[in-house]
């Protein structure tokens, strides 16, 4: 069979407890509210909501049921019936938690069981399934949606939504997280919601009361993309002297001239934008795909640039880059001179 179960036998408990009571349909219901339910759907492809909706329902159970048997149930190997032996009664009635993961690998076996489980709508038992992406299995995802208690497990489609994940995380715990702390955060460890996740958490454990930018600063300055965004700020804002010692610094550290040229461009589209721009500002944020604060953030930087100057600063750049990537025996040196020039630029 290929499914595993763990949990202790104990006489005496009743099956079923919390996962039969108070369960109410949702669609897209956030991972931090879900409760146990006799059929909930993860549905999203990041591992990390998924994993941190499954603990919370694992940890309600166990708290009403501290025998709590629980199965994880590959479905690509499933064999015929072992959906239904792995969810029928025990021998000492303890509540059970059985995880279906990967839907999209589902093999025909599992699939067939599947919709005639649900036909039985078992009330003693929380049957939890994971879908992250695909098609597969169509007919039985089309039944979940209208039976399950569906769990918004997408990931983060840009800082916007980034921003949103930090804020309740913090309200979730009853903290707080400054406006300017939170967008350090995302630029500082917001390369997946796993790394930002945690460094939520830790940043929670570490520091008393609300967290500001300096925190966040503190904790993770010395992160890859906080160093390179460093540098960019510092370039554009014609302090030739820091963004030099910044570079350097980073490429001490280990940071890669890529990184920071890739940082650099980005701030250079947004500079080039914005010199010009004379529309609505969330337009010019829709058209650029980047979140309106960070424009804001850019907007006192542009002022200070001539149109001409931010186009020599984008060729710059893109010199650098090809040089970073190839073009040149000495690519830290190429970014360097990118630096430079592009911080005598200002003001010009």
């Amino acid at each position: 069979m290929a499914s595993q179960r763990t949990g202790s036998s104990r006489t005496g408990t009743q099956r079923g407890g919390s996962a039969g009571r108070g369960a109410k349909k949702a669609d897209g219901l956030d991972f931090r509210s879900v409760e146990p339910a006799p059929l909930i759907l993860l549905k999203g492809n990041e591992d990390y909501l998924a994993s941190r909706a499954l603990d919370r329902i694992k940890q309600a159970l166990r708290a009403e049921h501290p025998d709590l048997e629980f199965t994880r149930l590959d479905v690509s190997a499933a064999a015929p019936g072992e959906l239904f032996t792995v969810t029928s009664p025990s021998l000492f009635g303890e509540a059970r938690l059985v995880l279906a993961e990967d839907l999209a690998a589902m093999n025909d076996t599992f699939l067939t069981d599947a919709l005639a489980y649900l036909e039985e709508k078992p009330e003693d038992v929380t049957l939890v399934l994971r879908h992250s992406s695909g098609n597969r299995g169509k007919k039985l995802l089309d039944v979940l949606a209208k039976r399950a208690v569906v769990v918004d497990c997408a990931g983060a489609r840009n800082d916007n939504e980034k921003l949103d994940f930090v804020r309740r995380e913090f309200r979730a715990a009853g903290r707080e997280i400054h406006a300017d702390g939170a967008r350090a955060l995302v630029a500082a460890a917001g390369s997946t919601l796993s790394d930002l996740g945690g460094a939520c958490q830790q940043l929670m454990a570490d520091v008393a009361g609300d967290i500001t930018e300096e925190h966040v600063d503190r904790y993770h300055g010395g992160r890859v993309e906080a160093t390179a965004f460093k540098v960019a700020d510092a370039a554009f804002e014609g302090r030739r002297e820091a963004a030099t010692r910044l570079y350097r610094h980073a490429m001490a550290t280990g940071v890669s001239p890529i990184a920071v040229t890739a940082a650099l461009a980005r701030k250079g589209r947004h500079i080039a934008a914005l010199v010009d721009h004379r529309g609505s500002p969330a337009a010019l944020a829709a058209t650029l795909g980047a979140p309106p604060w960070q424009l804001q953030q850019v907007a006192e930087t542009a002022r200070r640039w001539h149109p001409l100057r931010a186009a020599e600063a984008i060729e710059a750049i893109a010199r650098a880059d090809a040089e970073a990537k190839g073009a040149s025996r000495t690519p830290e040196y190429a970014v360097e001179r990118a630096i430079t020039a592009i911080a005598s630029s200002v003001g010009r």
